[in-house]
């Protein structure tokens, strides 16, 4: 068994070619049952007119211990730092803004479901990608028109009757996989686990800065209430009143 000692957490903001370790607060969302992820990011009053960001420019979430960092999000910002009633903040999307930006008006002839996603992506300047190596049935004619990439995604899911799910973690594009994981984080009563909660059918573990911890993950729980092996649906870190940060884990 491996022990990691969570005390003293850290954390670096990314955006352009400016890096934040202070003055900041985090908020990010990560959902099985969203097809992108996404952050906020708020600055103290000393950096109002002083940080100039494009929309699209790369940007990072890292939170870690001991100067060793896991990145919790990787993308671009969505909207920029700017005046008027958020200009404290900047708001982060993961890759698939490039994806919501792109306009597909192709009929693609003879085609799978991967060699469609596959052009999508490639127009998209997106290169780190896993699909499902499961083999489909050719269709002789799919047409595309005026759809964003991400909803073209979908109309190849309704072309071939799929359910597939798809995503970007650790900057890969997943569609119908997902990345491997190599342990199972475990959460005890007393040791890690700050409150457990249950709300909306799902249960909500409140614990510190967890960067490592990703949804459709396993996880091992020890409380009087819950006891078991579980997949993560939803993660949410983000930085508390008093300026600590918390990781909210939830799981049914």
């Amino acid at each position: 068994m491996e022990i990691t000692e969570l005390y003293y957490p850290q954390i670096a903001v990314h955006a352009g070619g400016y890096t934040f370790d202070r003055g900041i607060r985090i908020e990010v969302h990560s959902s099985k049952d969203s097809y992108y992820d996404w952050a906020k990011v708020r600055f103290t009053e000393e950096y109002q007119e002083k940080i100039s960001l494009s929309r699209k420019a790369s940007a990072s979430v890292e939170l870690g211990y001991n100067n060793v960092y896991d990145e919790t999000f990787s993308g671009y910002v969505a909207k920029p730092y700017s005046t008027g009633a958020n200009a404290d903040e900047i708001i982060l999307k993961d890759a698939m803004l490039l994806l919501e930006d792109l306009t597909i008006n192709d009929t693609y002839l003879n085609t799978t479901p991967q060699e469609m996603i596959s052009h999508f992506l490639s127009l998209a300047d997106i290169t780190d990608v896993s699909l499902s190596p499961q083999t489909y049935p050719e269709r002789k004619r799919v047409p595309i028109c005026g759809l964003s990439g991400v909803k073209a995604i979908s109309a190849v899911n309704v072309a071939w009757g799929l359910k597939n799910k798809f995503f970007f973690s650790g900057g890969t594009f997943y569609w119908g996989t997902a990345p491997t994981q190599d342990k199972v984080y475990a959460f005890e009563y007393g040791i890690n686990i700050l409150s457990l909660e249950r709300s909306g059918g799902e249960w909500i573990i409140e614990t510190v800065s967890a960067p490592f911890v990703k949804h459709s993950h396993k996880i091992a729980v020890t409380h009087p209430k819950v006891t078991g092996t579980f997949e993560v649906s939803k993660v949410v870190f983000s930085t508390n009143e008093d300026g600590f940060i918390r990781t909210y884990i939830y799981f049914s």
